[in-house]
C-alpha cells in the first residue's frame, strides 16, 4: 500500500494539532493586539501578574504552565518598558513581580483589542464549540499535570 505523503505521525500527533491551533489563534489575537504594543503572550503574563501580584517567578511560571526560562524571556522587555517591577521577596532568593501604573495602563489599552479578538474567535467557532473546546483544554491540562508529565 503506498505511503501517504502527509500521513503517518503528523496526522496522528495530538501535539501537532494542538500547536497548530495555538499558532493560528495566537496569530489572530496578536493581529488585534499589535497596535497596543503588547503581544498576546505579554498580555497573558500581565493579566496573570495582575491576578497574583506580588508573585514569584516559580508561582507565575506554574500559573502560566511555562518553564521559568520562557517566562523570563517574556518578562525582560516588560521590565525594560517599565510595565512591571521586580522586588525582593520575604526570602531573598525570591523576586516578586508586580505591575506598575504603566503596566495597568497597558492592560487597559490592550484589553479593548483583546475583547475584539475574543469576539472574533467566538463568532468563528460558535459558543457551543468554544465551551466544549475550553472544557477539553482545561481537562487536558489538569490530567497531564496530574500525571507529572510537565517539565
Amino acid at each position: 500500500m503506498p505511503r501517504k505523503r502527509n500521513g503517518g505521525v503528523l496526522q496522528e500527533c495530538a501535539l501537532f494539532d494542538i500547536q497548530r491551533a495555538a499558532r493560528v489563534v495566537s496569530g489572530l489575537y496578536n493581529a488585534h493586539l499589535r497596535p497596543s504594543g503588547v503581544t498576546v503572550a505579554q498580555f497573558s503574563l500581565l493579566r496573570s501578574i495582575e491576578a497574583l501580584a506580588p508573585v514569584g517567578m516559580v508561582r507565575l511560571a506554574g500559573a502560566m504552565a511555562m518553564d521559568r526560562t520562557s517566562v523570563t524571556r517574556i518578562i525582560e522587555p516588560l521590565l525594560e518598558r517599565g510595565l512591571i517591577r521586580s522586588s525582593a521577596g520575604d526570602d531573598r532568593r525570591v523576586r516578586n513581580i508586580e505591575l506598575t501604573p504603566r503596566g495597568n495602563a497597558a492592560i487597559v489599552r490592550a484589553r479593548r483589542r483583546w475583547d475584539k479578538a475574543q469576539r472574533e474567535l467566538l463568532d468563528v467557532l460558535g459558543r457551543p464549540q468554544w465551551l466544549a473546546m475550553r472544557k477539553a483544554l482545561r481537562t487536558t491540562v489538569k490530567r497531564v499535570r496530574s500525571r507529572g508529565a510537565e517539565t
